[in-house]
């Protein structure tokens, strides 16, 4: 630099060198765009004072906040703020992510991991230029969230990732924030894993998001919900309500062709994936994409495997059903059946569920749209029979209303009729799951977070 340069220009070099060694905000923002932003508003403020760009930008949205306010930092709000979920509201998707190392917040066996931060981007309401965002939207307005200088912003800060939903061409602005421990793309299968960093971010929290459910998800409903599984992925809903983006994040979990059981193998009160490849189980205790935390042997080729707490300890163990003879085993380990006997007709539906509320799991089979079902492990008649459903229904069993009591369901394309007692009679609640996947090809399953 020339010993004639003027001051401005000295301090726009000082600048440049500093923001080399302190900008902290994402990566696929250029630092010479941000450094040229910061120098317009606030020059001396920006060399002189340690922080990163963004806080030298200090306009708060109009709103009369203090350049120390949340609303200030240029980063915006977590979801759980708004709604109290730790998911993207109605009207938004996931449009990328980014991770921070080091927030103590994500350990496992005793190592430090990821925590992994998604932007839920608003749908656009206006064209978009090459970046795949605009300004433009019809559902939110920049600002404090909820007006406050104490919350980050919102719908603020028009810009993506990209990783995420990228056949969607254009997008609006980011609403909110949702973090996880687990990765995105598992999560949501739309995601890549192409990584993004910014650790500034690894101090960023709310009590909100730590209320219990699963991390990156809101929390779960009481009750047993809806779960299809396509291929190796496993879409599971959070609610048994119409709203389809309670339910859309998936894992992946075995391959295609296995087939599929979810139960609580450690009872820890969640039930989590198994897979069942021609006789060998393979047993995950997280619903998480992973490997096996067990695997055995049990049954012989071309069985119809169920799962159920046998012997009410509140344990999972597996069973197989081969013609009309059901083996059962109380426990998910190697062994002989604890339970060996013969219910229904061969060709039946067989199910399984805690029909009594008595703490154990034992058997029925569906025939048509006829329900029989048994309250002990052992041969004999049905203790209780109804009718419910039409023939061609797909029968699910459920303690829907989560009162310890298993009862049936049918599903009719994306739409789930449930009732709430083992008796004839029409549907106690009527909802659509619909995972964006083709009908054929589904199974159709059932799990509980607690």
């Amino acid at each position: 630099m020339s010993r004639h340069a003027t001051l401005s220009e000295r301090v726009a070099g000082s600048a440049s060198r500093v923001l080399e060694r302190r900008v902290a905000r994402r990566n696929l923002l250029t630092r010479t765009a941000m450094a040229g932003s910061a120098l317009a508003v606030n020059p001396l403020g920006y060399a002189l004072r340690p922080g990163t760009a963004y806080q030298a930008i200090c306009t708060c949205n109009g709103q009369s906040c203090d350049c120390n306010d949340l609303c200030c930092d240029g980063y915006t709000e977590f979801c759980c703020t708004l709604t109290g979920e730790n998911a993207c509201p109605p009207g938004s998707i996931i449009a990328g992510w980014w991770k921070a190392d080091g927030s103590g917040l994500c350990v496992r066996d005793g190592v430090d991991q990821p925590r992994y931060y998604m932007d839920c981007n608003a749908t656009a309401a206006g064209p978009c230029g090459p970046s795949g965002v605009t300004s433009a939207t019809n559902d939110c307005s920049c600002g404090c969230m909820s007006g406050s200088c104490g919350n980050r912003r919102s719908c603020c800060t028009s810009f993506r990732y990209g990783q995420c939903h990228n056949e969607v061409a254009c997008l609006g602005p980011i609403v909110c924030r949702v973090v996880s421990c687990a990765a995105p793309w598992t999560l949501e299968p739309t995601c890549t894993t192409t990584v993004a960093t910014d650790n500034f971010t690894r101090t960023h929290d709310r009590p909100c998001l730590h209320t219990g459910g699963e991390p990156g998800r809101p929390t779960p409903a009481r009750g047993s919900l809806p779960l299809v599984v396509h291929g190796s992925h496993f879409y599971r809903g959070f609610d048994r309500s119409n709203d389809p983006l309670k339910g859309q994040p998936s894992f992946v979990y075995g391959n295609a062709g296995d087939q599929p059981l979810m139960g609580d193998w450690n009872a820890d009160g969640v039930w989590s994936p198994a897979v069942v490849q021609i006789d060998r189980w393979y047993l995950r205790n997280t619903n998480s994409t992973g490997t096996a935390d067990a695997g055995f042997q049990f049954g012989s080729p071309g069985d119809i495997p169920v799962v159920g707490d046998w012997d009410g300890d509140g344990g999972f163990g597996p069973g197989v059903v081969h013609g009309n003879t059901w083996y059962l085993r109380n426990h998910p380990v190697e062994g002989e059946p604890d339970h060996v006997f013969t219910y229904g007709d061969i060709g039946d539906i067989p199910i399984v569920g805690d029909w009594t509320g008595s703490g154990r799991f034992t058997p029925g089979v569906v025939r048509g749209n006829q329900w029989f079902l048994r309250t002990e492990n052992s041969s004999g008649i049905a203790d209780i029979s109804f009718v419910y459903g039409d023939v061609g229904d797909i029968p699910v069993v459920g303690d829907w209303n989560g009162d310890g009591v298993y009862t049936p369901g049918v599903v009719r394309g994306d739409t789930w009729y449930v009732r709430n007692s083992n008796t004839t009679g029409v549907a106690d609640e009527v909802f659509t799951f619909a995972p964006p996947v083709p009908l054929e090809g589904r199974r159709y399953l059932t799990w509980r977070a607690s």
